[in-house]
């Protein structure tokens, strides 16, 4: 595969940013090595926009060290550097932060997209379509005279807001890590990343993908498990029967297969539930493509193997390192599809071994017959059923045999998830939240056994969700013919919108929605009342959550 340069990607730039390159001194990175710096650099301070709407500053915390992390989405070296990360114990330090930030223009959207593929909430994820990191990129690269080298560009920034280090191309978390502890006292942390036979194979790329029960899942592999990854659409009759194909499979159901269907043209949330009753089984994950972004997955995944395009549906097999082992074209059987699986991949041994041969002279009695281990379904479906200033309601779908469930928060200080709750029904409500604030929570099912024995299901269910703004405080001052409507910046929120309506039994009609604070209705009837009221919104993760509010009525001059 070819090296993915810092600048050659981004020739059809400006004229001043390749001015700017061309005075930089004559010193390029090797791939894969450091530029190391005579003495520490001042930390330029940036500001980007991350994933969630909010600011993110360059500029160092204090008692924590930054790593930020310049690449792009279809990377392959950003993404092995990302995944590897990813998986690390000391991702989850409160003495480290890590920020990536995407130098190639690609959306909010698409990043979230791809933020949601790495199941990583230690990370943060910025996007940027106006060139402000890729020039923030640029001035990092003279701070070591550097017009070179290869993506992802890894700047290493002290707690006294010191550039320490800059580093280029695909690192590994224990790399990183090494090269943090030159200038940082870092504890002991263990194995940071998880031991795997990386085998042959590309590296998986990470996306998620929008399921029809509201959750996101990642293509990330599980472990221990092979994904199937079937990119197709609704109204394909090839993409119909292969699912069918696999549907009615032995094959499905195993627990070490994992099946996932990703629309590619579109089809809303709606659309795609009603597409996925045509299958009776219960072992395909359904993800709709209301955002328009699954096609772009498709075309990454299939730049891989050089292919420009072909017959839908296109099958990814990921196995469960986590790397893709191959990609068809076209519709396949189900004998086929696991024929291709088991190229790479067995099935997990479930025959227990057979019983020894008995020693002449002796008598056997026959063997007790082991009690199988509890086992319990993942939990599936979750969701915010309401989000108010102060609390959240979450919903899932029950579990067989479950006898309850565990809630979790994740803890963004401790870097921890958190027992919030356990619960015997399918549904909790997390009060005592802060108005406005991004929140994730993630639910699992235990069973109990007779004489107490406890297990609980192998992976947890997750969603990222916020609490709606907290309600405006806002006044009315009637004027001639017009009315100013001025309020107090709520916190949290990303915007407010403006409503009136001239009698109380009539429905609300919008005005405006803004980022500001005041807004004048002209064009009133002199004497007549009107009523006004403002809510404040947040955007998160694609959701809009609205406040509640209050109504003011006034009579204009």
């Amino acid at each position: 595969m070819t090296e993915e340069k810092f600048f050659p990607k981004h020739l059809t730039r400006t004229v001043t940013i390749l001015a700017l390159l061309l005075l930089l001194p004559l010193l390029s990175l090797l791939t894969g090595t450091k530029a190391q710096a005579a003495e520490l650099k001042n930390n330029p301070t940036f500001t980007f926009t991350s994933t969630g709407g909010t600011s993110v500053s360059t500029q160092a915390n204090s008692n924590e060290t930054t790593v930020l992390i310049f690449g792009y989405v279809g990377c392959g070296k950003t993404r092995s550097t990302l995944n590897s990360i990813s998986s690390c114990d000391w991702v989850k330090r409160s003495d480290i932060r890590v920020i990536f930030a995407e130098t190639n223009g690609h959306t909010q959207e698409e990043v979230l997209a791809y933020e949601q593929g790495y199941q990583c909430p230690d990370m943060t994820f910025c996007y940027d379509e106006d060139d402000n990191i890729f020039m923030a990129m640029v001035e990092y690269a003279k701070l070591y005279g550097t017009n070179g080298g290869t993506y992802p560009m890894i700047v290493l920034i002290d707690k006294d807001n010191k550039v320490q280090n800059l580093l280029s191309g695909t690192k590994t978390a224990n790399e990183i890590l090494t090269e943090i502890k030159k200038f940082a006292e870092i504890d002991e942390v263990g194995d940071t990343t998880p031991p795997a036979n990386p085998g042959s194979g590309i590296e998986n790329i990470n996306y998620g993908l929008n399921t029809i029960d509201g959750t996101v899942i990642s293509t990330k592999a599980n472990p221990n498990q092979t994904t199937v990854l079937l990119f197709g659409y609704t109204t394909c009759a090839l993409t119909k029967s292969t699912l069918s194909n696999i549907d009615s499979s032995n094959w499905a159901a195993r627990p070490d297969i994992r099946v996932i269907f990703a629309e590619v043209y579109g089809a809303s949330l709606a659309d795609t539930k009603s597409f996925a009753q045509n299958f009776s089984g219960k072992n395909i994950i359904y993800c709709h493509d209301a955002s328009a972004l699954n096609f772009n997955f498709a075309m990454s995944y299939l730049k891989l193997y050089n292919y420009t395009g072909g017959t839908f549906p296109y099958i990814v097999y990921i196995d469960k390192n986590n790397k893709i082992q191959n990609i068809t074209l076209g519709p396949k059987t189900a004998d086929e599809i696991l024929q291709e699986i088991e190229k790479f991949a067995t099935e997990d041994e479930t025959t227990p071994p057979p019983a020894p041969e008995p020693t002449p002279g002796e008598t056997t009695s026959p063997s007790e017959t082991p009690e199988p281990p509890l086992t319990i379904s993942d939990v599936s479906g979750l969701k915010t059923a309401s989000s108010a200033a102060k609390n959240i309601k979450l919903t899932w779908k029950k579990v067989s045999n479950a006898n309850g469930y565990i809630v979790y928060q994740y803890s963004a200080s401790s870097k921890k998830w958190i027992e919030k709750a356990r619960t015997n029904s399918a549904s909790y409500t997390v009060k005592g939240l802060t108005p406005g604030t991004a929140y994730r929570f993630a639910v699992k099912a235990y069973i109990q056994s007779a004489d107490g024995k406890q297990a609980e299901s192998k992976s947890y269910a997750s969603l990222n969700t916020a609490t709606a703004p907290g309600a405006v405080k806002f006044k009315v001052t009637p004027k001639k013919k017009k009315a100013v409507i001025t309020w107090s910046k709520v916190k949290g929120a990303t915007g407010y919108t403006i409503y009136y309506k001239t009698n109380a039994k009539k429905p609300w009609k919008k005005l405006k929605s803004t980022k500001t604070t005041s807004y004048t209705k002209n064009k009133l009837t002199s004497g007549k009342t009107y009523i006004f009221t403002v809510k404040a919104y947040k955007t998160y993760n694609g959701k809009t959550y609205t406040s509640s509010f209050q109504s003011k009525k006034v009579k204009i001059k």
